[in-house]
């Protein structure tokens, strides 16, 4: 037998583990190798569980706890291998395990039992507690079984010797105790969402809040099961606060899903329109608001049709202005295309002028040359009195009044509505545009007509028009 000190004797004591007498319940041999789960990666716990102490194996592996799952495995032996010195191997697993027990620190063992004593009362609102990660609790599905796989590297083993006492106690009362724990390396049963559904909440989350989320399947010491969502949100000015979103029941969880999926769709599709406030509430849940109203699943359809009708009702109301607007557009282009004729008359006449005064002859032409009357055409066109057919969007009978209206409803009638907003700005732009072309036109047209009467002014003598002609004129034309 391997030599044991008195820390050693002091530890097992505080055990109660006889290395003579072993317990039966960690004599256990495993009835199968336990199997991780294939192409599943951990990134954080996924489900908590009340576990009883006597369903848990214990295994003791020489990997590191940061190794992988199948590592862990490859190299994990029952506990029983290691309180048995056996043969040569036997002796240094056992030798092993001694310097386990004297590095043991009871004061660890005795806050994890404080620990346990408190989560047995409540669950903690953020789920995971204080170095819940030294657990290492797997559950296999081939086995149907929950390990415990402790590395015999590990500086802290506080949570395996915790787990020997209780189940040595256990032994003794027949009297089982079940610990709150993490379990590595098991996904969500799927029970409440999909897994695409599940990856949605984080992404639909994120948008509201701008923090990821972490989510748990929490299961009560009945095996009731709750899934727990916990994470942060701005309350003030870059000031962050946490919150907790705790479903109970299948319906819960729809009803949770279908609520933050329309109000995402709203507000990614239509950001200018729809923008909604994540907001913690007195019991520190989630709540949704818009214009300063709470947004539920209860009043949820009533805010898509009060949404919907006020949309339709605007949609209609800007078909009705652009139709007036394009009928304002057609007669501004009638005005351009006047002031363009105009204009392009009085430069024809400016040009002949200039043309003529390079001459002798040239100039004695133009002076006796009858004046030449500008007359702009004044052209009556008839201005369509409703929108071009490709551009005029009707609300479809489809979107009648009636008593519901589906999220898609919605998202259709407010794409109209961008469509035909979009339109009104266009068009509004381009009046701005012509009514500006056309203020630039007027001036070139003003100082054409100036230029020309000053030449008819000067024309009333031969020597003053001839004296005018001659001097250094320069013609300003805007």
């Amino acid at each position: 037998m391997i030599e044991k000190t008195n820390d050693v004797q002091k530890n097992l004591k505080y055990l109660g583990l006889d290395l003579n007498n072993i317990p039966e319940i960690l004599l256990a041999k495993m009835d199968a190798e336990m199997k991780p789960a294939r192409n599943y990666e951990e990134k954080h716990y996924k489900v908590y569980k009340y576990v009883p102490i006597s369903k848990i194996k214990i295994l003791l592996t020489r990997a590191n706890r940061l190794n992988s799952i199948q590592e862990k495995c490859k190299m994990a032996s029952p506990l029983y291998s290691y309180l048995e010195p056996e043969g040569e191997e036997g002796i240094l697993r056992h030798t092993l395990f001694l310097k386990m027990i004297k590095e043991m620190n009871i004061n660890e063992i005795k806050e994890i039992e404080d620990e346990q004593k408190k989560l047995k009362k409540e669950i903690p609102f953020k789920v995971k507690y204080k170095e819940n990660y030294l657990w290492q609790i797997y559950y296999s599905e081939y086995t149907k079984d929950y390990y415990m796989i402790a590395t015999i590297e590990d500086l802290d083993c506080s949570c395996l010797f915790y787990l020997i006492k209780e189940q040595i106690e256990y032994e003794k009362t027949k009297k089982d105790k079940e610990i709150f724990v993490p379990i590595s390396y098991l996904d969500y049963s799927r029970k409440y969402f999909s897994k695409s559904q599940a990856t949605d909440i984080e992404k639909y989350l994120w948008q509201f809040t701008k923090d990821w989320p972490l989510m748990y399947e929490v299961y009560d010491k009945n095996e009731n099961m709750s899934f727990q969502i916990v994470g942060n949100t701005e309350v003030y000015e870059n000031v962050k606060s946490i919150y907790k979103i705790n479903l109970t029941s299948s319906e819960e969880a729809t009803k949770f899903y279908k609520l933050i999926k329309a109000l995402f769709i709203l507000e990614t599709e239509f950001p200018s329109r729809y923008k909604f406030e994540a907001v913690i509430t007195e019991n520190g849940g989630l709540e949704f608001l818009y214009n300063s109203k709470t947004i539920d699943y209860e009043n949820l359809s009533k805010f898509i049709k009060e949404e919907f009708l006020k949309n339709k009702a605007e949609n209609e109301k800007l078909n009705e202005e652009i139709i007036t607007l394009n009928n304002i557009l057609e007669k501004l282009k009638l005005v351009e295309k006047d002031k363009e004729d105009e204009y392009h008359m009085r430069q024809k006449q400016v040009a002949m002028y200039l043309e003529c005064k390079k001459s002798f002859f040239g100039k004695i032409r133009y002076f006796f040359k009858g004046k030449k009357e500008i007359k702009v055409l004044k052209k009556e066109r008839e201005i369509p009195q409703k929108l071009p057919e490709e551009q005029e969007e009707v609300v479809e009978e489809i979107y009648d009044t009636k008593e519901y209206y589906t999220i898609e409803n919605l998202i259709d009638i407010t794409k109209i509505l961008d469509r035909i907003t979009n339109q009104t700005r266009n068009v509004n732009l381009d009046i701005k545009a012509l009514e500006n072309s056309i203020e630039r036109l007027s001036c070139k047209i003003e100082n054409a007509k100036k230029y020309i009467d000053e030449i008819e002014e000067h024309k009333k003598s031969i020597f003053e028009f001839w004296r005018f002609v001659n001097q250094e004129t320069v013609l300003r034309i805007k």
